[in-house]
């Protein structure tokens, strides 16, 4: 075992510990995907861009990260909505695998170091049942099913903290089932059609979904991972359900972590196509830039559930331009080219506090909240530097490289600001209830009442402006705007 010094809340124990790694300066970590029955929704961009960021934290701190996200190929959903759609469930799995990816790379999402599907990897899957059996711990019905027997697992609900009594309580008994007991699951289901099925030793069928991720996660990562994760609606029965089946299969514990990410709702409704609020990744980006989604997620530690609005995104949009504004302003005085006034000792110590206040709250368990606020308070910091003509370029680029940097195992902040800014002006304005022209001539009514030296009339217009939610800010080569903060 080798100490991180990074601590983590696992759900298995329900306490925040201190992460040691199997193997030295090596992370095993695997995330369950999407089900590739239709495209991929905010939902599905929530736990993706949480674990996107902890592996790239992770490797910010020297790991190397063996990474896998599945995509689940063969279900019961994608039969049915490919029989509504008169195409085979293998054309729309394909279909919507393809469409993930394109979503997740416009969100600035990482391919996984492996991304298998279930298609891919029906051998092992059938191993792994194969071995269940052989262990005692897997039956087959006189219908060719074979189901996971729970009683053999004497620890299971440990997990999700269910005792199999208390689930088998009230449970009505199930008709037309030739399961021993109604907690028994299913590994492989018997199925003689041709559009999704394979051969098995126990006839033609296809798999039970929570034996797919164990024999995936088993090939690319070995027995034993270093953290496997997922929303919190998968502890149970999916993740208990791999738990019980991968440790009676390999007689060695499956996970040493398991880190679950919170349920989404949009205005305080859960998210569904029922109820006509379900957003897809897609859809979302023709109105919003990626990083707004970033951004609101982030603002959340990963364990909390998330409530989004078009507050929300308005705000974080808000919020972002505020952050590009001053790396704007950074990079423009870092061309001026000045080199005269660099770091004070005390400027210096506030420049790594910032990293470290960052780091240490990454170290805690991702609280990305608390590392939002850090950015917040160090650019206001570095906007009070921007208004001190005797600091020079090398000052301002050691500050703007240092945000650039330290953000980008978050994955914001890497765009260029003259475009993000320019892509998103009128519609900040918008959402302060401005425009463009009308802020301009704001601007130029109170450069004549300055120029007449009617500072009264040009503090009502400062002042105005600034209710509404606009910083002017006076130099040399004219007068500037920003949002406030």
């Amino acid at each position: 075992m080798e100490s991180t010094n990074i601590y983590l809340r696992n759900t298995l124990s329900g306490k925040k510990e201190p992460f040691q790694t199997l193997e030295a300066e090596h992370i095993r970590m695997y995330a369950c995907g999407v089900t590739t029955y239709d495209e991929s929704h905010i939902g599905h961009a929530m736990q993706a861009i949480f674990f996107d960021v902890m592996r790239t934290y992770f490797e910010h701190k020297g790991f190397k990260v063996t990474y896998v996200r599945n995509f689940t190929d063969v279900d019961d959903k994608i039969i049915d909505r490919a029989k509504k759609l008169g195409v085979s469930p293998l054309k729309l799995s394909e279909d919507m695998v393809e469409a993930t990816r394109r979503d997740m790379k416009a969100l600035g999402v990482r391919p996984a170091t492996y991304e298998p599907r279930v298609t891919e990897t029906m051998p092992n899957i059938i191993a792994m049942i194969q071995r269940l059996i052989e262990h005692g711990a897997a039956y087959k019905t006189p219908k060719g099913d074979i189901y996971y027997k729970v009683s053999n697992k004497k620890d299971y609900g440990k997990l999700s903290n269910r005792k199999p009594e208390e689930l088998r309580s009230g449970t009505r008994d199930l008709a037309e089932t030739d399961k021993e007991d109604e907690l028994d699951f299913a590994l492989w289901k018997a199925d003689a059609s041709s559009e999704a099925s394979w051969d098995s030793p126990w006839g033609r069928g296809r798999p039970g979904w929570h034996i797919e991720c164990s024999a995936m996660a088993k090939l690319y990562l070995g027995e034993t991972l270093d953290i496997h994760g997922g929303g919190r609606d998968l502890v149970f029965p999916h993740h208990e359900n791999e738990i019980a089946q991968s440790e009676s299969a390999n007689k060695v514990p499956f996970a040493k972590v398991w880190l679950h990410s919170g349920l989404l709702t949009i205005d305080n409704q859960k998210m569904s196509k029922s109820l006509g609020n379900q957003i897809s990744i897609r859809e979302f980006l023709k109105d919003w830039h990626p990083e707004v989604l970033r951004l609101a997620f982030l603002q959340n530690h990963y364990g909390s559930n998330v409530n989004f609005s078009q507050d929300v995104f308005r705000n974080c949009r808000k919020r972002l331009f505020y952050f590009y504004e001053s790396l704007r302003e950074l990079d423009h005085r870092v061309k001026e080219g000045k080199e005269n006034g660099d770091a004070l000792p005390q400027e210096d110590r506030e420049i790594q506090l910032f990293v470290d206040n960052v780091d240490a709250a990454m170290r805690d368990d991702f609280n990305t909240p608390v590392v939002l606020a850090e950015f917040s308070k160090f650019v206001r910091w570095a906007n009070q530097r921007l208004m001190d003509p005797k600091k020079g370029a090398a000052f301002f680029k050691r500050i703007a490289d240092t945000l650039r940097q330290t953000a980008k195992f978050l994955g914001l902040f890497q765009k260029s600001p003259g475009e993000f800014i320019e892509l998103h002006k009128s519609k900040v304005l918008s959402d302060l209830g401005l425009s463009e022209d009308e802020l301009l001539q704001q601007i130029a009514l109170r450069q004549k009442a300055r120029e007449r030296r009617d500072w009264e009339k040009s503090d009502e217009i400062r002042a105005t402006l600034l209710e509404k939610g606009v910083v002017l800010h006076d130099r040399p080569e004219g007068t500037l705007w920003t949002i406030s903060p």
